[in-house]
């Protein structure tokens, strides 16, 4: 056998076990990804009905009939009239 030969044939043994261990690394890397995915898009259902949940707690707290029955039970809160408010406006360069 040539010497050729021997160098093609301990190359190709040689580099069979590196692609082996490469697709085995990859599989790997593959399978821990996919964890970290499921866990984020977990955490995302979490955000999500939390943030439903918020909204829901704002429209219900917002309600005109929900704000009088809070005034109504707190006896230090009183609802104004009109003419009983006073109504500060700033212009935008006092802001500033």
């Amino acid at each position: 056998m040539s010497d050729m030969k021997k160098i093609i044939i301990t190359v190709f043994a040689m580099t069979v076990p590196v692609l082996l261990f490469l697709n085995t690394w990859q599989g790997f890397k593959y399978e821990r990804i996919g964890v970290e995915i499921r866990s984020l898009e977990h955490e995302q259902k979490e955000w999500f009905e939390e943030n439903k949940q918020m909204l829901a707690a704002i429209s219900v707290f917002s309600s005109p009939s929900r704000v009088r029955q809070i005034i109504e039970e707190n006896s230090d809160l009183r609802i104004k009239r009109p003419g009983q408010a006073i109504i500060i406006r700033f212009s935008a360069e006092e802001g500033r």
